[in-house]
């Protein structure tokens, strides 16, 4: 008991110390950033929440997203951009550069903090909007599916890191077709999932036949082997009593959704979480509007 106590008072000083600093170093390392305009406005560790929260992965994955819409994106300037799942504004740093000089962001979270956050320390010319919807682990907002406000063929892209992750079949379903409606016709749409194919197979083979110490925390967290409100094709591991904390998807069940609701599979970025090489921890697919 003595050792725990000890143990979690060490953590809260490091927790403390990191939060501290951080705010500091963020100040004296812009004035040595010379050949990026992407990472200026990075918020202090107070405010960088989710599964992405070092100041060194906010730049990372920036400059990974940044590098999939030069390639993806047809124009490279004036786009209309929604950030589904927006949080605190991590993908606008990647998107600044294709919206000037005429285009427009809009970022749209159910956690109501997170927007007032961004509103509070983005240029008001991105905006932020929140999304009164409920999802069993994030918001207990009423309306079970909401749909958004925008008008049809809006957008040329649509974003969504760690949205579908959080979503069951039938909201994953609901929400695809949002994606399709806002968008205009060949419009671009980055969404990341954990897509269990031939690769996740591999990877809980190769798992299996490793020591029990080796992967222990990786059985806990990617072992996806519980039916998500009796679905064939959304699963989530055990570890968590709330299947959307983490929600994985069949290689059927994506290829479903994405036909069903009017979208065309361009790219399918591999995600390294697999103990794959990949570009980013997640799988990322790139989906075009038919």
């Amino acid at each position: 008991m003595i050792k725990i106590i000890i143990r979690r008072f060490f953590t809260a000083i490091k927790i403390f110390l990191y939060k501290l600093l951080d705010p500091l170093y963020i100040l004296l390392d812009k004035k040595n950033v010379r050949r990026t305009k992407s990472i200026s406005l990075i918020p202090s560790s107070f405010n960088r929440r989710g599964g992405t929260y070092s100041y060194a992965e906010w730049a990372q994955v920036i400059g990974i997203f940044q590098t999939l819409m030069y390639i993806h994106l047809q124009n490279k300037k004036n786009n209309k951009i929604l950030d589904v799942g927006s949080g605190c504004g991590l993908l606008l740093n990647s998107s600044r550069q294709f919206i000037e000089p005429n285009g427009e962001y809009i970022g749209i979270d159910v956690v109501k903090d997170e927007i007032n956050f961004c509103n509070s320390h983005y240029p008001k010319k991105y905006k932020f909007e929140h999304a009164d919807a409920l999802n069993p682990y994030y918001s207990s907002n009423q309306n079970d599916k909401l749909k958004w406000s925008y008008k049809d063929s809006t957008f040329d892209l649509v974003t969504a890191l760690s949205v579908w992750t959080h979503l069951n079949e039938k909201d994953a379903f609901f929400y695809m077709g949002e994606v399709n409606r806002v968008l205009k016709p060949g419009g671009k749409a980055f969404i990341s999932f954990f897509i269990l194919d031939e690769l996740y197979d591999k990877f809980i083979l190769n798992m299996s036949n490793e020591k029990p110490k080796y992967h222990l925390l990786t059985q806990k967290q990617y072992i996806y082997d519980q039916k998500a409100y009796g679905s064939s094709e959304w699963f989530y591991p055990k570890w968590t009593s709330i299947p959307e904390r983490a929600i994985g998807v069949k290689k059927k069940g994506f290829d479903k959704l994405i036909i069903e609701n009017g979208m065309k599979l361009v790219e399918h970025y591999q995600g390294n979480w697999k103990e794959n090489p990949g570009v980013f921890f997640q799988d990322i697919l790139i989906l075009e509007k038919k």
